[in-house]
This record gives C-alpha cells, sequence and structure tokens, in this order.
C-alpha cells in the first residue's frame, strides 16, 4: 500500500543529500589567460608625470563608485573596492558580492608613466551556522579594462589642462 509520509521522507531525504553534494569545496579558479595576456590589457602607459597619473586613477576610481581603502603616493599602490551587493543563495546562506581593484602607477625610464588595474569579483558566503566561504575570480575583459584606461586618459587630459 502506499504511504505518503514515508514517500514525503524520502524526497526530502533525496533532496537533502544532493543538495549537500553541492557544498563540496569549489574547484580552484583557472585563469583562461596566460600572465603576459593579462598584463597586455592591464597596463598601459600615459605621457604624463607620476603625480598627474595617480590622482587621475584615483579620480576615476571614485567616480566609478569605488571606495578607496589605501592609497600610497610614494609607492604609487591604490586599493579600492565596489559598494557590496547582499544576497541569498540557497544551500549557502548570506551572500555578500563586490568588484576589488588595485592599481599600481611607476614612472617608467622612456619618461612614460605606466599604470596597471586589476579588478577582482569577490563573492563572500555566510551560513547561519556561523560557515564563511567565499570565491575571488580575476576579471580578464579587455574592453572592461579598455574603458577604465579611457577614462583615466581623460582625467589627465583634464587635468593637465587645468595646469
Amino acid at each position: 500500500m502506499f504511504n505518503l509520509k514515508k514517500y514525503v521522507i524520502a524526497m526530502f531525504i533525496i533532496i537533502g543529500v544532493a543538495g549537500l553534494a553541492g557544498c563540496g569545496k569549489q574547484e580552484n579558479y583557472k585563469a583562461t589567460k596566460s600572465g603576459l595576456e593579462l598584463q597586455s590589457i592591464q597596463k598601459q602607459e600615459f605621457e604624463t608625470t607620476y603625480n598627474t597619473a595617480f590622482a587621475s586613477t584615483m579620480s576615476v576610481f571614485q567616480d566609478r563608485g569605488y571606495v578607496i581603502q589605501t592609497a600610497d603616493k610614494e609607492t604609487g599602490f591604490i586599493t579600492a573596492a565596489s559598494h557590496k551587493t547582499e544576497g541569498f543563495a540557497f544551500f549557502v546562506g548570506q551572500t555578500v558580492d563586490y568588484l576589488k581593484a588595485t592599481a599600481f602607477i611607476e614612472s617608467m625610464p622612456s619618461g612614460m608613466v605606466s599604470v596597471r588595474l586589476n579588478f577582482v569579483n569577490n563573492q563572500e558566503t555566510s551560513s547561519g551556522y556561523g560557515m564563511q566561504g567565499g570565491n575571488s575570480v580575476p576579471v580578464e575583459d579587455a574592453t572592461f579594462y579598455q574603458s577604465v584606461f579611457e577614462k583615466i586618459k581623460k582625467a589627465i587630459f583634464v587635468r593637465a589642462g587645468t595646469n
């Protein structure tokens, strides 16, 4: 005879096991581009002063909605993060998504100034049981970087015109 109660319990067990199978360790991120390929899209040189490039890069980060976390003019290193977006994922719990950015500005022997940018998509997770996890995936889209460099180029142009 068909027992509805046993059927429902069995279905919950099957769904629970299937859900837990998806909670295992995530595969490590595998880059689709080599280090040199990444550098070619993340780095650009400008004909300007170091101070102008540094200030322009900071300004563009802020214009794009990033919060500057650190900025060291002496080393040329800037870190920033976008605003965080909270969400919820089944079997994971609370999620927080945001983009982290770094910039490294340096004077080149040629007299040009080099700006290298790095953007990483971050997701932090936490469950109701105190477990925390996360995932970081580098942005490898050349058009994304090119759009940021175009804004830096415009900011340099504006700063050079006002001096």
